[in-house]
C-alpha cells in the first residue's frame, strides 16, 4: 500500500525542503490542495508539483478549494453557489492535469434541488476527464448522507476522515455503510467527543476545537478496528495522513514525519493481518 502525508503537516518549513523531508522519512504520496491561500504556507500548486517530481512523490487525492462558512451558498440559487460550482469544476479540472486520483469534497448546508442539480453538472466533467469527486464525512452528517441518497453516480465516491468521525459522530460507521465508495482517507486522531478540557490544554489545543489532526500519541481511535473495515474495502487505498499538529507537546518537524510514517507501517500491517484471514 502507497503511504501518503498531507504536503502542510503542522510545520512552517521551506516547501522545497519539506518535500525533500517527506520523501525521506519514507513517504511515496502526498495529498494537498490548489487553493492559492495556502501559497505561502505550500508554494504554488504549480511550484508544489515540480517539487514533488523532483524527489519521486506521487499524486494521491486534491482537497477542493473552500472556505467553511461559505459551503452552504452551493445549495442555494445565487452568485456564490454559481462561483462554488465553477470552483470545483476547476478542480477536477486541476486534478486531471497533474495526475490526482480525485477531489476530496466538503458538503455542508441544507442539501437540496438545487445543490444536487450542481453535482451533477460538475459530475459529467468528472466523467468526462474520469476524475471521481470524493465526499468527506465533516461535521455535517445529514448533508453528507441526503447527497448519497439522492444522487447516484460512479463518479460520487467517499473520503474517510477518521479524525472527524471520530470527533463528530462515533457512532455512525462510515467505512462499513460506504465501503464500496471509499476511494481515498485521511488518517489522523484525536481525544474524541467525549475530550475534556484538561486533556486539551495539556496537548495546548483550544478546547472548543476537538479536530486535532494528530498523531496516535494525542488521540483515542481504536486503530485495530479501522484496520478491519479496511481489509474489507475492495479498491486499493493508499495510506493518506492529513496532519496539521494542532496537538503537541515536544515532538519535532521530524519526529512527526517519523512517528506518522511508522503509524502508516503498522496500520499496513493490521490490514494485511485481516486480510489474510478473511482470504
Amino acid at each position: 500500500m502507497l503511504k501518503g502525508i498531507s504536503f502542510y503537516y503542522g510545520f512552517k518549513s521551506d516547501p522545497k525542503i519539506r518535500a525533500q523531508k517527506i520523501k525521506e522519512a519514507g513517504f511515496d504520496c502526498v495529498i494537498t490542495s490548489p487553493d492559492p491561500k495556502f501559497n505561502k504556507q505550500n508554494a504554488s500548486l504549480k511550484q508544489q508539483i515540480n517539487y514533488f517530481k523532483k524527489n519521486g512523490i506521487k499524486h494521491s487525492s486534491l482537497h477542493m478549494q473552500y472556505s467553511a462558512n461559505l459551503l452552504p451558498y452551493f445549495w442555494q440559487d445565487c452568485k456564490m453557489g454559481n462561483k462554488l460550482e465553477k470552483l470545483l469544476k476547476k478542480d477536477v479540472l486541476t486534478a486531471k492535469k497533474y495526475g490526482f486520483k480525485c477531489v476530496v469534497v466538503h458538503l455542508s448546508g441544507n442539501a437540496n434541488p438545487i445543490g444536487y442539480e450542481r453535482l451533477e453538472r460538475i459530475l459529467k466533467v468528472c466523467k468526462k476527464v474520469d476524475i471521481p469527486l470524493a465526499i468527506e464525512n465533516i461535521n455535517d452528517a445529514e448533508c453528507f448522507f441526503k447527497t448519497f441518497e439522492n444522487i447516484k453516480n460512479d463518479y460520487l465516491l467517499f473520503c474517510y476522515d477518521s479524525g472527524h468521525n471520530n470527533a463528530f459522530d462515533p457512532n455512525t460507521d462510515y467505512l462499513t455503510l460506504f465501503a464500496d465508495k471509499l476511494i481515498c482517507l485521511h488518517l489522523h486522531d484525536n481525544y474524541g467527543i467525549n475530550a475534556t478540557e484538561e486533556q486539551l490544554k495539556k496537548v495546548n489545543v483550544n478546547p472548543f476545537n476537538l479536530d486535532m489532526h494528530t498523531i496516535n500519541k494525542y488521540g483515542t481511535i481504536n486503530w485495530n478496528l479501522i484496520a478491519q473495515k479496511l481489509a474489507k474495502v475492495p479498491r486499493e487505498i493508499n495510506l493518506d495522513y492529513e496532519i496539521m499538529m494542532r496537538a503537541r507537546t515536544t515532538e519535532t518537524e521530524d519526529d512527526v514525519l517519523k512517528i506518522v510514517y511508522n503509524q502508516a507501517c503498522e496500520l499496513e500491517k493490521m490490514i494485511l493481518k485481516y486480510k489474510t484471514k478473511k482470504s
